[in-house]
């Protein structure tokens, strides 16, 4: 994990849920929240897939987890491709001299960048209804 990380509440226990710091791959965009006055909030659905396959020969994937980026003083956004279905390549967090940067890169839907002058990280159980759809 990025030493500047640990100075981001709640990226240690995002990278303790899995052992090491996510990539999103194939991860899927719940919901966005933008806000000019308070918090704005991005909610991915993430999951850990092991080398193991199920009985229809899928890989077995684990650790289901909603991931809340919590953004406060958005500089600048700039975003596309928002539909019914917001799949992710991988999704990238840096330290820019503004603050922070979230680069979402998509396989299919949303995609784009925010940067904010403060970020912080939230982790809630994925609900079953998600975690029964793979």
């Amino acid at each position: 994990m990025e030493p500047w990380l640990e100075e981001i509440p709640g990226a240690r226990a995002l990278h303790n849920w899995f052992g090491f710091w996510p990539t999103f791959h194939d991860a899927e965009v719940i919901s966005l929240s933008l806000n000019r006055e308070r918090d704005s909030v991005l909610d991915i659905h993430t999951w850990d897939m092991t080398n193991q396959l199920d009985e229809r020969g899928f890989y077995i994937l684990q650790k289901h987890v909603v991931v809340r980026f919590i953004l406060n003083e958005i500089i600048d956004v700039e975003l596309a491709g928002f539909n019914g279905q917001n799949v992710l390549f991988d999704l990238t967090l840096h330290q820019n001299t503004e603050g922070y940067g979230l680069h979402l890169d998509p396989c299919y839907g949303l995609g784009g960048s925010i940067t904010a002058k403060r970020l912080s990280i939230e982790l809630e159980s994925a609900p079953k209804f998600l975690v029964d759809q793979f």
